[in-house]
């Protein structure tokens, strides 16, 4: 027969573990508002089984294709004028110079890529980097 220590004890565990779930719940919305206002480096890498309609995108891939687009977008900076310099994981300078860029790969055996933008306020001189992490078709 149960107690009701015991019938108190497992409705104290249950409500502690109902306000810790509703409470991770609310995490995503408070980053998701965070990240709207920054400036952030948007990916999505196709062929994809998954849509990449949340804020940064999708930078993954396990659809089985020889060969991935990885498209790459700067969002959210500020009004103003801006130089862009993108590169990849071995320092390559890829031929993109607008917010924008997209990167090729052939063969979706285990792609792991970084692919850096810095941005260059041109009337401040201001500089800061982004980056993303594309992996594709193997484990990461």
């Amino acid at each position: 027969m149960k107690t009701i220590g015991w019938t108190l004890a497992n409705a104290a565990l249950v409500g502690a573990l109902a306000l810790a779930s509703v409470g991770s719940a609310v995490v995503p919305a408070t980053a998701q508002a965070q990240i709207g206002s920054n400036p952030l480096l948007w990916c999505f890498v196709g062929p994809n089984d998954q849509p990449g309609n949340g804020p940064l995108g999708r930078c993954t891939s396990f659809y089985p294709a020889s060969s991935y687009r990885a498209d790459f977008e700067v969002r959210n900076l500020p009004a103003g004028n801006y130089s862009y310099v993108w590169t990849n994981e071995v320092g390559m300078v890829l031929p993109c110079t607008s917010n924008r860029c997209n990167v090729t790969y052939r063969n979706g055996s285990g792609i792991v890529d970084l692919v850096s933008v810095t941005y260059t306020n041109l009337a401040t001189g201001e500089a800061k980097t982004l980056g993303r992490t594309v992996a594709i078709g193997g484990p990461i």
